[in-house]
């Protein structure tokens, strides 16, 4: 079921002309898990969309391809994978999916074969695959809990405490730069860089480095690496030794543990966190937080994230499925310019505020400046009634969503 969500915030929007308009974000969602669609398991370790916009799902119980409607469930029951476990997918640019397990080691699928990469044919160091990047040559990179390993479809190189002093071997992200840079995050051991053979690394104690553990990279327009920490918030190395940090104390990211992040084209931030649902950061520096207490989403924790080429935004959470989520404006004049009948306008918070609703079907949600929803209700004898002290003084949306359109006003509590 397709759930749209209105977030009641007017942003201004640049037209073509050169002016400014108002425009209300609105919020599409689309929750699938195991009960309404065919998605095997409702943890969402990994996902990728690839050349044709198919997304592939990384489950605890197989990987799930889904376009147009249409999913495809591959298994080690009626495929080529010898392990459920996925845990990273990447694709290249003959549209080959590589999958990473935690016992299989790494997997090519072309579409119809599938080809095995594991300790026991190959040189990678460990069979539990955790990241997969593939860089702009079609060579694979691969993070495995026992070393990073690069694959040129013939040789294998790879990096571990042992042979090449890098200071943990648990790689969880990889992102590559310009000019051939790859960034590394690794849990414990900080970051390193490797370019033209030669790797530098980088610590909390040795370099400043906001977190020894990050959990994702990603590299904006400029080149810049951005690491989403377990326990820093993000973090950018700007040079020079200097980390330009965001987290908690000094914007409105709400929490400073991350699971993942996603960097689109836009140099917008989707930024999946631990328990505090997903945060996204404009490109504009603007801030969003949607949750289970005021959106759609059915799970705070965000494992996975993941922008199709039609804008969008997929999430995994831990426990509670795959969403879809697309983010738009209406323009002022899309909306119904009739206001709700409230009364008393002004309200104080000592007042019994009652709201006229005439069709009994209709939703009224009320929220607060920051679009966080205060309450949803359904009216009851034509009207929607809060009890004095319900609403602390502050200026509040009200919205009546009905089958004949949208009614927007304000409250004002004093």
């Amino acid at each position: 079921m397709i759930i749209k969500h209105l977030n009641y915030i007017l942003l201004p929007l640049l037209m073509s002309s050169g002016s400014f308009v108002y425009g209300q974000l609105t919020t599409e969602w689309e929750i699938f898990n195991e009960f309404n669609s065919l998605l095997p398991n409702n943890t969402i370790r990994c996902l990728e969309t690839d050349q044709t916009n198919t997304l592939w799902i990384g489950t605890d119980w197989g990987l799930a391809k889904f376009h147009e409607g249409t999913w495809e469930i591959y298994n080690k029951g009626n495929s080529g994978l010898t392990d459920n476990s996925i845990r990273a997918i990447d694709s290249d640019s003959e549209n080959n999916i590589w999958i990473g397990t935690t016992l299989g080691g790494l997997f090519k699928f072309d579409g119809s074969s599938w080809t095995q990469f594991n300790t026991a044919n190959s040189d990678i160091p460990c069979d539990f695959v955790r990241a997969i990047t593939i860089d702009s040559s079609d060579h694979v990179w691969i993070g495995t809990v026992e070393g990073l390993s690069f694959f040129d479809g013939n040789l294998w190189q790879n990096w571990t405490i042992a042979n090449s002093g890098i200071l943990s071997n648990n790689i969880t992200s990889i992102a590559q730069g310009k000019n051939g840079m790859m960034y590394v995050a690794t849990v414990n051991g900080g970051v390193f860089y490797i370019q033209n053979g030669i790797l530098n690394d980088y610590t909390i104690l040795q370099n400043g480095l906001p977190d020894n553990t990050s959990l994702a990279v990603q590299v904006d327009e400029l080149g810049n690496p951005w690491f989403a920490s377990a326990a820093q918030g993000i973090f950018t190395d700007v040079g020079n030794l200097t980390w330009l940090v965001f987290n908690t104390s000094n914007s409105a990211l709400p929490s400073n543990s991350l699971k993942c992040m996603l960097l689109d084209k836009d140099q917008n931030f989707y930024i999946g966190t631990h328990l505090h649902g997903i945060a996204i950061k404009t490109s504009t520096n603007d801030w969003r937080n949607y949750t289970t207490l005021n959106s759609p989403i059915p799970d705070n924790q965000i494992l996975s994230l993941t922008k199709d080429s039609l804008e969008n935004v997929w999430i995994g959470t831990y426990s509670q499925g795959l969403v879809r989520m697309k983010e738009g404006y209406l323009g002022l004049d899309n909306l119904n310019q009739d206001k709700p009948e409230i009364y008393p306008v002004p309200a104080s918070s000592n007042d019994h505020i009652l709201i006229a609703v005439a069709d009994p079907e209709s939703i009224v949600i009320i929220t607060d400046q920051q679009g966080r929803t205060v309450t949803r209700e359904k009216p009851v004898n034509g009207k929607v009634s809060l009890l004095p002290g319900y609403l602390t003084p502050g200026s509040y949306q009200v919205t009546i969503i009905s089958s004949a359109g949208r009614k927007m006003g304000q409250l004002v509590v004093l």
